[in-house]
Order: structure tokens, then C-alpha cells, then sequence
């Protein structure tokens, strides 16, 4: 290769490296000025979360979700009352009370559904509108776009001010109202589980259990002489189902008809004497739960209600409605 020929591959090389510089700069998130410099985007919001009362969100195409304060917690109405999840209301507030703007954006309407803040148009194109009722005080409503395109962020604008504006909060909003509410029906530790008992409509009954805390795997109690069990733990899920039992859809149980028996009951016992009994339905080919009752189980280890059904996943169901012969190893 002659001398040009070595000058023009240098300059493609170096040429090459400044592009990749570049690259990997740009994908590096920015570092962002102090929080201390920047202005509040809901400044009436600073020290007065508790005087919300109310939460729309409209996001487009989907339903209306409203939230409302009761006591110290979050409901949704549409659900008959039942509880928000705390730690979702409370995230999203925290962050909306915390955002600061960082930079400011476009102000061209023409320009919003490029950044998800559009009030019409293509799903894609609009934002999420978030209204904050204040009881008396005059509500205060944003629509939240895209996130930044690096680092943490969303593109937000104040309702009826064509102004967008970055912020350096990514504001978690759940899209269904499933998402909204508080999921958890038991849970109860697996290492705190002494015996499950399933029975069927027929008479059959599995009993899983173990005398101490210190067993890590729970037996059947009506093993076959000369039988064992598929595998040590094959008889865990029963219990371990319980540690952290959410629901997949939820109904009150006076809206509910159950038609028939149910297609098994349970019972639970904890080491320290607690004691939870339930029935699962099928209905329309899915899995209903029942709480039944309940002892010496505070709200923290069952905070399902009584009064309401819970719609579970297959996998759920069949964690709990095992029978002898699938606990078992084959003969």
C-alpha cells in the first residue's frame, strides 16, 4: 500500500473513533444540575399531600381509574370501595410532589403528540391526564408524555399550558386498574406454616405438614405404606402458595352466584396457633377464592377481605388443589 493509501486508512480510522466517541457519549445519561437550582413543577403540592382527596387518571384508550381518600389510606370507587395499593398512591404522589423541571421543551402544540402529550390524535400521541382534587382548593391537573429519552425523567406539561417540560422524576402510573389496587390476599411466611389441608367435594383429603419450624420440607399424612414422595419438597406449594397469594381479579361476594359445591376447601395452621379456612369455586372456568374465616391472623399476614371473591391465576390453583397421586412418586 503506498503512502496516500496509508494517509486516507489513518484518517478512516481516526474518523471511526471520533463517531464512536460520540456515540457512547450521547448514550451516557447526563449528569443534572443540583436539585436545589431547579423549580418546582406542583409547588402547591410541597408539605400538603394529605389535603389530597381525589385522583383521576385518563390514559388514552383505556377507562377512567378514580382514586379516593379514605382515612389514612386510598380507595376505588368503581371496585365497590376496595383498598389502592398504598405504596402505588404513595409513589406517585411522593414523585409528583418532589419533580422538578430540568429543562424546558417544546411550547409548539403542533409539536406535543411527538413527545406523547397530544390532547388528541393516535393513542400514542396523547398524554396521560392526571387530576389532583384538593377538596375545596382548585384541582391540579398535568399530562405526563414520554420519559427521557436518558437517564431518569418524564415529559410532562401543566394542563392548558402549551409548555413542555423535562422533570427528574419518572412518574409511575399504572395503565389498568388492576394495577391500582392492593392485590395481596394471604400472606402468611412459609416458615410459619405447620399444615394445609385440602378436601374435596368427594370426601378425598390431603394433609401436608411437618412437626417443627425447623423441617424444611412438609410430609403427607396419608402416605401409602411403601410410597414416597416425587421429590423432598414436592409438597411445599401447597404452603409456599400462602407466602404471597395476590389476586388476579376480585369481585364482592354478594355480586357473586355461585352455582354448586365448592371444588375444594382448605385449611391453614401456623406454628403460633393462627388458623385460616377457605373455599375455591369454579366459575365460568376459573378459579374463585373464598376466606372463610380466620384466628390469631392479624391484617398484615391476611389482608383479603371476608366478604369478597378472588379470581385466581391456573397456576395458583393448582399449587393448592393437589391430589394424593400427584404429591407421589411413580410406582
Amino acid at each position: 500500500m503506498g503512502r496516500k493509501g496509508l494517509i486516507i486508512l489513518a484518517l478512516l480510522v481516526a474518523g471511526l473513533g471520533t463517531a464512536y466517541f460520540i456515540q457512547q457519549e450521547r448514550a451516557r445519561p447526563q449528569s443534572l444540575p443540583a436539585t436545589a437550582n431547579r423549580e418546582s413543577l406542583l409547588p402547591e403540592l410541597q408539605g400538603a399531600l394529605k389535603g389530597l382527596t381525589a385522583l383521576d387518571i385518563r390514559s388514552p384508550g383505556l377507562p377512567e381509574i378514580r382514586l379516593e381518600r379514605q382515612g389514612d389510606g386510598w380507595v376505588i370507587p368503581a371496585k365497590a370501595g376496595y383498598p389502592a395499593a398504598d405504596p402505588t398512591v404513595a409513589g406517585l404522589l411522593r414523585a409528583l410532589a418532589d419533580a422538578r423541571k430540568v429543562e424546558a421543551k417544546t411550547a409548539n402544540p403542533e409539536l406535543h403528540g411527538r413527545v406523547g402529550l397530544a390532547e388528541k390524535g393516535a393513542p400514542e400521541e396523547q398524554g396521560t391526564r392526571l387530576k389532583l382534587e384538593r377538596g375545596d382548593g382548585e384541582p391540579l391537573e398535568l399530562l405526563v408524555g414520554k420519559p427521557a429519552q436518558q437517564g431518569k425523567g418524564q415529559l410532562v406539561r401543566l394542563y392548558g399550558d402549551n409548555q413542555v417540560w423535562l422533570i427528574d422524576q419518572a412518574l409511575p402510573i399504572p395503565a389498568s386498574e388492576l394495577g391500582w389496587l392492593d392485590r395481596r390476599v394471604v400472606a402468611i411466611p412459609f416458615a410459619s406454616v405447620r399444615q394445609v389441608e385440602v378436601v374435596y367435594p368427594s370426601g378425598n383429603t390431603l394433609t401436608v405438614f411437618r412437626d417443627s419450624a425447623d423441617e424444611p420440607n412438609l410430609r403427607v399424612k396419608q402416605l401409602p405404606k411403601g410410597r414416597r414422595l416425587a421429590y423432598e419438597a414436592a409438597a411445599n406449594g401447597m404452603a409456599t402458595l400462602f407466602a404471597g397469594l395476590d389476586f388476579a381479579d376480585n369481585a364482592p361476594l354478594a355480586q357473586v352466584q355461585f352455582k354448586g359445591k365448592p371444588a375444594l376447601r382448605f385449611s391453614l395452621s401456623t406454628f403460633d396457633g393462627g388458623e385460616l379456612k377457605g373455599e375455591v369455586y369454579q366459575q365460568g372456568e376459573q378459579p374463585w377464592l373464598v376466606l372463610k374465616g380466620r384466628d390469631r391472623l392479624d391484617d398484615a399476614k391476611v389482608p383479603g377481605k371476608m366478604d369478597w371473591a378472588y379470581r385466581l391465576e391456573p397456576f395458583q390453583y393448582q399449587a393448592l388443589a393437589k391430589k394424593l397421586e400427584d404429591v407421589l412418586a411413580a410406582k
